[in-house]
């Protein structure tokens, strides 16, 4: 291929990746996949069970596993990310949920352990995976496995000083929560304007 070519495709790439963001990609992956089995515009919609076909497969299942999200499954979507709190109808079902030997109760969330704890800890048949799959808690346990000890998390002080300065330059109303393993910039309450 001649240098010129090699050039004029290198540019054209590194502007598709450096302007599309993670969001981007995997609608256009979703997309992709969903137009070669011919069910486009499907990606957002949850296929619908009857009721009674979902209790005869739930009834006559040996073993099942529920993964639940934290953040507007377990919980609403709320202006304050602190305040995002599971209410007692659903706590009680995710403890009716996993008490059943029969059944495999995860809750997964970019949240940390910590967040988790305070409000779901009481709950000892059910397992977390907090900070994105960084830490994980088995049922029945109180120990958090660390996944990601072995790895160099020193990208977090350079993405941490890139929040810091445009929160600075821009009037940033939302809010960062640094965990121990990820930095979220919660977009519920991002209302920026330049400075």
């Amino acid at each position: 291929m001649p240098p010129e070519e090699k050039a004029t495709r290198h540019a054209k790439l590194y502007k598709v990746v450096t302007t599309h963001t993670s969001h981007t990609w995997s609608a256009v992956l979703a997309k992709m996949l969903l137009s070669q089995m011919g069910l486009q515009g499907t990606a957002r919609q949850t296929p619908y069970i009857p009721k009674d076909q979902l209790e005869g497969l739930y009834s006559s299942a040996k073993k099942r596993l529920f993964l639940f999200d934290y953040d507007g499954t377990l919980s609403p979507i709320v202006k304050i990310p602190s305040m995002a709190v599971p209410s007692e109808p659903t706590l009680e079902a995710l403890e009716k949920l996993s008490m059943d030997p029969k059944n495999l109760v995860y809750i997964i969330s970019g949240r940390d352990g910590e967040f988790l704890e305070q409000h779901l800890g009481h709950l000892k048949n059910v397992g977390f995976s907090a900070e994105h799959g960084g830490f994980v808690r088995e049922r029945g346990s109180t120990e958090w496995t660390n996944f990601t000890k072995n790895l160099d998390m020193s990208w977090m002080a350079e993405v941490e000083e890139i929040f810091r300065y445009y929160t600075e330059v821009c009037f940033f109303n939302g809010s960062v929560d640094y965990c121990l393993t990820t930095i979220i910039r919660h977009r519920e309450r991002l209302e920026v304007t330049l400075r």
